[in-house]
């Protein structure tokens, strides 16, 4: 209270005295920037046996900033790409990760192109593989703190702050919690 009052004084002085005096603008970046996440639709295509199947996912992340003013700066963007397994569907795989840095001026837009993904499976018979299941958005500060999280799967976007943590070929439950990669087995 004390403080924005010793601001508006100050401004007063300074505006009074002819000098200009900018207003420092504090949007948080979940508020300010507008997060978009665009998948080329998934192609299956037959590969191996006839019942093998390989999709390639081709994504992008749009960046727009809203705000008039502020500019977000070295903000730490995870882009992961995740797959469900065709022998346990209880668990995903981190099937690509993608860290990259986002600087991103007063209303500009930023785009980042991620590698491509394929992905092999087969759900009948012999499962193997993981189909793909969806992606996660995260967005940290300049100071390693949460700025956003997003995801194209509802469940795992309850847990914003244990999405940073996932790593590139880890297998999950779906509480976040590490498994072994399953395996199917011959009776």
């Amino acid at each position: 209270m004390m403080n924005r009052s010793l601001v508006k004084v100050v401004g007063a002085i300074l505006f009074l005295g002819g000098v200009a005096f900018a207003q420092f603008v504090d949007v948080p970046f979940f508020r300010g920037v507008k997060a978009e996440v665009m998948i080329s639709r998934p192609a299956k295509t037959k590969g191996g046996d006839f019942d093998d199947q390989m999709q390639v996912i081709k994504p992008r992340i749009k960046f727009t900033n809203t705000d008039n003013k502020q500019n977000y700066e070295k903000h730490q963007v995870s882009f992961m790409l995740v797959g469900e397994s065709a022998v346990d569907r209880k668990v995903f795989k981190v099937l690509q990760r993608h860290d990259f840095e986002v600087n991103l001026p007063a209303r500009q837009i930023v785009e980042e192109q991620a590698p491509d993904l394929t992905t092999r499976y087969d759900t009948t018979g012999l499962k193997f593989g993981y189909k793909y299941d969806g992606w996660i958005l995260v967005v940290k500060d300049p100071l390693g703190q949460l700025a956003l999280a997003k995801s194209s799967i509802p469940t795992l976007e309850k847990m914003p702050t244990q999405l940073g943590s996932l790593k590139q070929n880890g297998c999950y439950d779906k509480q976040l919690k590490p498994v072994e990669e399953p395996r199917l087995t011959q009776r």
